[in-house]
């Protein structure tokens, strides 16, 4: 049952990310509230569970946007597998460890992504680069631990 609550969420999730308010967004960035439901299910479910619902989690975004095909799904799969491996090293019950974690996934996902549209040829000036980088990255962060109660909710 909780499986299939978790495949509603990433649906829901996806849509309010395709349809973010514009009140909401600052300088047009917007959160990856998919990044930060792979981050919880990382410190909530077990692992296979994550990965799984990484991959589906990364294919629905991939298909939602116009960018290189499986270049989330791969991405949430790795940050996935890292973030539980740093899991088991590190503490991950104060909320602000678990939002720098969230901080630093956003970052290298939008470094990386952004590299990938510039090697694609499109042209991306400096400012608007890091203002998207930096913006969006610290507002995913702030979001995250409203997904974080979500997915405990969900989980117990």
């Amino acid at each position: 049952m909780k499986k299939w609550l978790l495949l509603l969420i990433i649906a829901v999730l996806a849509f309010l990310q395709l349809i973010w308010p514009v009140f909401l967004s600052f300088f047009n960035c917007k959160p990856d509230l998919l990044l930060i439901l792979i981050v919880a299910l990382v410190f909530y479910f077990d692992f296979k569970t994550a990965i799984v619902f990484a991959i589906i989690a990364g294919l629905t975004k991939d298909a939602f946007l116009p960018q290189v095909f499986a270049l989330n799904t791969i991405l949430f799969s790795i940050w996935g597998y890292l973030i539980y491996l740093l899991s088991r090293q590190i503490s991950i019950e104060v909320v602000y460890v678990r939002s720098a974690i969230v901080l630093i996934a956003a970052l290298l996902t939008n470094i990386i992504t952004g590299l990938q549209i510039i090697n694609s040829g499109l042209i991306i000036p400096l400012g608007i680069f890091l203002r998207s980088l930096i913006i969006s990255s610290i507002y995913t962060a702030a979001l995250s631990p409203l997904v974080f109660k979500l997915v405990k909710k969900l989980a117990a």
